[in-house]
């Protein structure tokens, strides 16, 4: 079943919430013996796994997933003509929905960073849930069901061309109906969700979130992704 598909699934939504409840529910009271139990777990596994190498490679990435970086991506999209409907307006609208989501649940539940002595970069804030991870999975997320949305339904919409009538059959810019599996689309699919995957757990590895910082943050990232695909199928 392809990722459009799937993230539609009522069981698959259902069980999301289900377990975004259960983390932000377990959050709120985080003297829950389990929730410290399983973070000073993953913790200590991520940090025995510290080196200058994995450090160089991770610290540009988390900083990928900054407001200004997304900000800046979000800008080149809506301003390139081809992209600005099919992809900077959706992919902007969900790094705003995101960032004001995850600033209000800051705030909401004041849950303490790890302690300073354990980061490896300066990060500020509360730490539930996690920013960098929650707008990754929604923005890049929307970005691979419009991928997705654009091919189950007539082209690459961003490559269409103006030309209508016969002529437009031979246009070198009209990409019809490509199959969904395609090396393109297969080789985006894994590189968005190999980058969504790392940039969590950059921020475990980086000790600036707790593990069920992150966790929850992917959680409600694929939640939300489900009416964003919704929102898709009107374009």
């Amino acid at each position: 079943m392809m990722i459009y598909d799937w993230l539609r699934t009522r069981l698959f939504r259902f069980v999301l919430f289900l377990i975004l409840f259960g983390l932000i529910a377990a959050s709120v009271i985080f003297r829950w013996a389990w929730i410290p139990a399983v973070d000073h777990a993953v913790q200590t596994v991520a940090f025995s796994l510290r080196n200058d190498l994995l450090t160089a490679v991770l610290t540009p990435l988390t900083y990928s997933g900054n407001w200004q970086s997304v900000t800046a991506i979000c800008l080149l999209l809506l301003i390139l003509p081809p992209t600005r409907r099919w992809y900077g307006i959706p992919m902007t609208a969900s790094a705003v929905v995101s960032v004001s989501l995850y600033q209000l649940l800051k705030y909401q539940i004041e849950r303490p960073r790890p302690d300073v002595a354990l980061h490896l970069i300066v990060q500020g804030g509360f730490s539930f849930p996690s920013g960098h991870t929650l707008s990754c999975t929604m923005v890049w997320g929307t970005f691979l069901l419009l991928l997705y949305h654009y091919r189950r339904t007539a082209y690459f919409r961003p490559l269409q061309s103006q030309q209508i009538g016969p002529a437009a059959r031979f246009s070198p810019f009209v990409l019809r109906r490509p199959n969904p599996g395609d090396e393109v689309t297969v080789i985006l699919t894994v590189v968005v969700t190999v980058y969504i995957i790392l940039m969590g757990l950059s921020r475990i590895y980086l000790g600036v979130h707790w593990p069920t910082d992150v966790f929850a943050s992917w959680c409600l990232g694929l939640a939300l992704l489900a009416p964003i695909s919704k929102c898709i199928e009107r374009l």
